[in-house]
């Protein structure tokens, strides 16, 4: 993925700081609201980049944010927020 959707990115990371600490594959899916072969493209993008942490747990596989996923976060997310006022990430 070249150029990712900045709002996609922010549902990601505002869902994962929201609705986590851990999430499954397939909660996040289903919070981010993306069909699952575009979804796992982001998934992967961000775990590539150092935003979000895959772990695993008793055969289980938990995402989580990293500390560079919880900085973007407080930059993008809060940012959107603010910027955009009544805009639904």
């Amino acid at each position: 993925m070249e150029r990712p959707d900045l709002y996609v990115l922010a549902r990601f990371l505002d869902k994962l700081y929201h609705d986590g600490p851990r999430m499954k594959k397939t909660n996040l899916q289903l919070r981010v609201g993306l069909n699952y072969p575009r979804f796992i493209e982001y998934l992967d993008w961000l775990v590539s980049h150092g935003f979000v942490e895959k772990i695993v747990e008793e055969g289980t596989e938990l995402y989580s944010l990293s500390t560079q996923g919880l900085d973007a976060y407080r930059h993008l997310v809060v940012w959107i927020r603010e910027t955009m006022k009544g805009m639904r990430i």
